[in-house]
């Protein structure tokens, strides 16, 4: 009998242990279900996600049409120029920037006024004003008359102390700084190539390359310490000419080995360095880009040379496009404009006449109206500018209150490097 009741509860438990076994397995075949249909679900998310807007494509969607093509000019104004035309070209053309000269102040406080009123006028727009001068030093400069001019750089080519060089970009950008102004277009990093060239015979550091490219570089060093955009300029290289842009077309009659091994040194080498933006000259390399453009409308160096060989990402800058050079071939200003955008210009400089920066603004909107201009390369453009505008934190502030900046503007140290530079 004792066995029977043995065998019967044997039984019993393998009855039981069998069971459970069941119910764990059919339990974990639907975890197993779940989890792959928790895994197929994070792979279809996955494959569905979409990867959240950069800043500077969120910019981009909020704009209107009118404030993303005046990001594309950067202009200047003539001395009696009122205050309501100024105000019409930051409120209804939206432009991204000016360009001043020495005839639109007298003074330092002129200056800073002036400044203060583009800035407090852009409030409303959705970017800051780049504000840009010529301050080469020397022969090109404007500062106003109470701060202290830089020695041309030929002066430091010749001196050959790197640390002074980037003394003088340090005391140039102070100056700017106080002022207002966030872009310089400089240094010159053309090389030159021959004695007769008048239009940089003091503007370039020399001759030599290496000096060339490593003054050019001390000086955007020292820039950039005091949160100055550099724009070295005037690439693909201005020194092998005797005719200036501004009124001629400078022929420049060297192959590409000669331009790659000598014009284009220093340029790589700011480019290598990390610069921000490069102005663009109208030059004309006939056995480079036999079509005879200069290279502000040429793919072949915005396109080919400048962005895929030496690798540039950052802001191509025209020189002023009044000048001679750039619209020679061109039917009209409005075809070399659109040829120019097309090719890898990002932003036109237009310095002097209203009437042309009208129609430059109109030629941008209507090619893209048109399908002349594609939307993908407007936003190649402003993504850049976007770009470069929030890595310098422009602001629509000034930097400083008046007081501090005079006092910054009129530093006695900066006279105490004049003096320095002279006995050297």
């Amino acid at each position: 009998m004792m066995k029977k009741l043995f065998f019967v509860f044997i039984m019993l438990m393998a009855l039981v242990v069998q069971t459970s076994c069941v119910k764990q397995n059919h339990q974990q075949n639907i975890n197993n279900k779940i989890d792959n249909n928790n895994n197929n679900n994070k792979i279809i998310d996955i494959e569905h996600e979409v990867s959240e807007p950069s800043y500077e494509e969120k910019i981009i969607s909020s704009m209107s049409l009118d404030e993303k093509i005046g990001q594309l000019v950067i202009i200047g104004f003539q001395k009696d120029t009122s205050e309501e035309a100024i105000k019409n070209a930051i409120k209804t053309d939206k432009v991204g920037g000016f360009i001043l000269f020495s005839r639109n102040y007298n003074s330092f406080k002129e200056l800073y006024d002036l400044n203060s009123l583009l800035k407090r006028l852009n409030e409303d727009n959705p970017l800051p004003l780049i504000i840009a001068v010529d301050e080469e030093g020397g022969t090109v400069s404007r500062i106003p008359k109470e701060g202290v001019i830089m020695p041309d750089a030929k002066v430091f080519g010749s001196i050959n102390d790197l640390a002074l060089t980037e003394k003088s970009g340090e005391i140039i950008g102070r100056q700017l700084y106080s002022a207002g102004i966030n872009m310089n277009f400089a240094p010159v990093l053309d090389i030159l190539s021959r004695n007769d060239n008048s239009l940089l015979k003091r503007r370039s550091y020399g001759k030599d390359k290496d000096i060339v490219s490593s003054h050019g570089i001390s000086f955007i060093k020292g820039l950039k310490a005091e949160g100055i955009i550099a724009v070295p300029k005037h690439f693909p290289g201005h020194g092998d000419t005797k005719i200036d842009s501004h009124s001629g077309v400078p022929v420049i009659n060297i192959d590409k080995n000669v331009m790659i091994n000598r014009e284009l040194v220093p340029f790589r080498y700011a480019i290598d360095k990390a610069t921000d933006a490069i102005m663009i000259g109208h030059l004309v390399y006939p056995k480079i880009d036999g079509s005879g453009k200069p290279a502000t409308r040429s793919e072949v160096f915005l396109k080919e040379i400048l962005r895929k060989e030496l690798g540039f990402k950052g802001v191509s800058i025209s020189d002023d496009i009044e000048m001679f050079g750039f619209t020679s071939g061109a039917e009209s200003i409005e075809d070399a404009i659109v040829e120019s955008f097309n090719a890898g210009i990002d932003i036109f400089v237009i310095g002097h006449t209203k009437e042309i920066q009208d129609r430059v603004l109109k030629a941008l909107k209507n090619g893209l109206s048109n399908g002349q201009i594609t939307e993908e390369r407007l936003n190649e453009a402003l993504k850049r500018i976007i770009g470069l505008k929030k890595k310098y934190n422009l602001s629509d502030n000034m930097n400083l209150d008046y007081d501090e900046a005079y006092k910054l503007f009129t530093d006695d140290e900066y006279r105490n490097f004049l003096k320095e530079i002279k006995n050297r």
